[in-house]
């Protein structure tokens, strides 16, 4: 201080730092004093917690992006596991539609044997009632063609009046009925 009070003393002038008299000095040095520790007192603990409050949330931020990268690295370390198990899985899905594809043709396999064992016999029977059929109409044929040629036979043997005779025997025969 000696030394300004020096160098404003050899220049002659009075310069904004330096104050006229010394008892001004010594009030403005009290009054900032007194400035500094009301600032220190009132203003001195917000921004202390202000400060603590910012250092607080930043050790937050930082734990919840640790919490969050070791989230994301079991994740990761899950989703590479899923993909080297991928192989396995479509081995697993694979052997099962094998399998499913092997019971449903044993299925198809047996109903379709089925149906043909279904459709021999039906086949079997429409040939045993047509055959049936077969014969009973050649049995008709056969008797009518029988009858045909034995009243031809009987016809050719028969007289005239043993011939009316059978036919009014026939006929008082149907009236007797």
């Amino acid at each position: 201080m000696q030394i300004l009070t020096l160098l404003a003393s050899e220049s002659g002038e009075n310069t904004w730092l330096l104050p006229h008299a010394p008892a001004e000095a010594v009030v403005a040095a009290i009054a900032s004093i007194i400035v500094f520790a009301l600032i220190w007192w009132k203003g001195g603990p917000p921004i202390k917690n202000m400060w603590n409050g910012r250092i607080e949330r930043i050790e937050g931020e930082v734990t919840n992006a640790a919490t969050a990268r070791a989230d994301g690295e079991q994740a990761l370390t899950d989703v590479r596991t899923r993909i080297a198990n991928i192989d396995e899985e479509r081995n697993r899905i694979l052997g099962e539609g094998r399998q499913t594809a092997e019971a449903v043709k044993a299925q198809i396999i047996a109903k379709a044997e089925q149906e043909a064992a279904d459709l021999r016999a039906r086949a079997a029977a429409d040939a045993e009632s047509a055959k049936a059929q077969a014969a009973s109409d050649l049995e008709a044929e056969v008797g009518r063609l029988a009858l045909g040629a034995a009243e031809e036979v009987v016809e050719r043997n028969l007289d005239q009046t043993t011939q009316h005779d059978l036919i009014e025997a026939y006929i008082n025969q149907v009236a007797a009925r």
